[in-house]
């Protein structure tokens, strides 16, 4: 029992032995454990502190700096000066070139032809802010031989051979009541009173907004006052955001200015602003003409009646004008339809005109067809009307009638006449005009 109890002693300090020696190895794996678990964050501090260093020593580097420096400024040069030909020939200056090739015959054979090649100049006057004034020219040197009474052509019977034309000539002066106004007095009236001087459309129905130089079919003014163009100076301009004006006073002797004791003419038109026509298509306007022009077919026709006169050539003029225009889109092309309908006396005799007219033009603006009724009549001499049809070919067509090129068939079948036997003339023309 001596030796049982001594061996459970020492089996006792062994059992103590062993603990202790557990109980170090226990606080020695919780040592390595928690240096193994620390030894992540000890060893990113240096890391962090080192991208914190970095970042920063970043934020003060700059972020232009690889950006190519911008060259130095460099002193603007000079231009060279120019002539006042080179000037005027060169800023805001504009020419085009014209040709025109025209043939045409009546039922019974007549020929006639017209060749010419001509020019249009147009020239603005600016400063860095503003249009101040522009000047346009338009003329034709013309070769004709015979004539048929085309209605492009009314005033060739009395030019056979060659003859230089001119058309237009006027100078327009924008805003020209500026200098007596103030500052704020310039900004109301912007576009109101511009000055025009020259000779242009007659201000009568729709020609001031329709170029009808190079055009077989003409609008009624040429029938209607015996020209389509005369000389004269006025204002015109916008009265109002919907309603334009034009005001002048014309010499009345047309193609020549020339004053024979007439006393010229007032005319007056009213007519709808351009936004009408950009945003709805429509055009017209009102227009009223009165005074005394040169006219001797208007007195050649006067005398038929054997009524007084008066004065030789010179004509009392009496209208009072409606117009109006509509274009309308339709699924292959454009649909146009105008018409001009004017009242009024000359001397003591009524007369009055009226003009229709219907345009088609493709889509792809390569083709185009028209027709136009256009009647005149006068008190006591019966009537003058045409029907005409029209075709075209473009082989240019803009929109802004800069660039044009065509071939056209026209023929116009007379229905009454004042005088002589009805025609049937048939027209081909060549145009021309860059």
């Amino acid at each position: 029992m001596g030796a049982a109890r001594n061996w459970q002693v020492i089996g006792g300090k062994e059992s103590v032995v062993r603990f202790e020696i557990q109980k170090q190895f226990l606080a020695a794996a919780v040592a390595l454990v928690a240096i193994g678990l620390c030894a992540p964050s000890i060893s990113a501090a240096p890391s962090d502190e080192k991208q914190r260093k970095e970042t920063a020593a970043g934020s003060e580097i700059d972020p232009f700096a690889d950006l190519a420096e911008l060259p130095a400024p460099q002193a603007t040069p000079e231009q060279a000066s120019r002539s006042w030909r080179e000037t005027l020939l060169t800023e805001n200056f504009g020419f085009r070139k014209e040709v025109m090739s025209q043939f045409d015959m009546n039922e019974r054979g007549k020929t006639a032809s017209r060749q010419s090649v001509g020019f249009e100049a147009l020239k603005k006057f600016s400063t860095a802010t503003a249009t101040l004034a522009s000047f346009d020219f338009q003329g034709r040197l013309v070769r004709r031989d015979g004539f048929n009474p085309v209605q492009n052509d009314m005033e060739g019977q009395g030019r056979p051979g060659w003859a230089f034309e001119y058309h237009n000539a006027y100078l327009d002066l924008y805003n020209v009541l500026n200098p007596l106004l103030s500052d704020e007095q310039r900004g109301d009236t912007v576009g109101r009173f511009n000055l025009r001087a020259g000779r242009f459309y007659v201000p009568f129905g729709l020609n001031l907004q329709t170029d009808t130089h190079g055009t077989v079919l003409q609008l009624s003014n040429d029938r209607n006052f015996g020209f389509e163009r005369d000389w004269y100076t006025g204002f015109w301009g916008a009265i109002s955001p919907d309603v334009n004006y034009d005001v002048y006073y014309l010499a009345g002797s047309g193609y020549d200015l020339k004053f024979k004791g007439q006393s010229g003419l007032g005319a007056i038109r009213l007519s709808l602003a351009n936004k009408y026509s950009y945003e709805y298509g429509l055009e017209g306007g009102l227009s009223i003409l009165g005074g005394e022009r040169l006219s001797p077919d208007a007195i050649t026709r006067r005398r038929i009646l054997a009524v007084n006169i008066g004065n030789e050539n010179r004509v009392e003029t009496k209208r009072v004008g409606l117009d109006g225009r509509y274009r309308q889109a339709v699924p292959t092309g454009l649909l146009t339809v105008t018409s001009e309908l004017s009242g009024g006396r000359d001397l003591s005799s009524n007369l009055f005109t009226q003009l229709y007219q219907a345009e088609y033009l493709h889509a792809s603006r390569q083709w185009g067809v028209s027709t136009q009724y256009r009647r005149f009549q006068q008190e006591g001499l019966g009537a003058d009307a045409s029907i005409i049809g029209e075709i075209s070919w473009y082989f240019r067509n803009d929109i802004g009638n800069s660039n044009l090129h065509w071939i056209k068939l026209n023929v116009e079948r007379q229905v009454e006449q004042m005088q002589g036997p009805h025609s049937t003339i048939a027209t081909m023309q060549y145009y021309f005009y860059q």
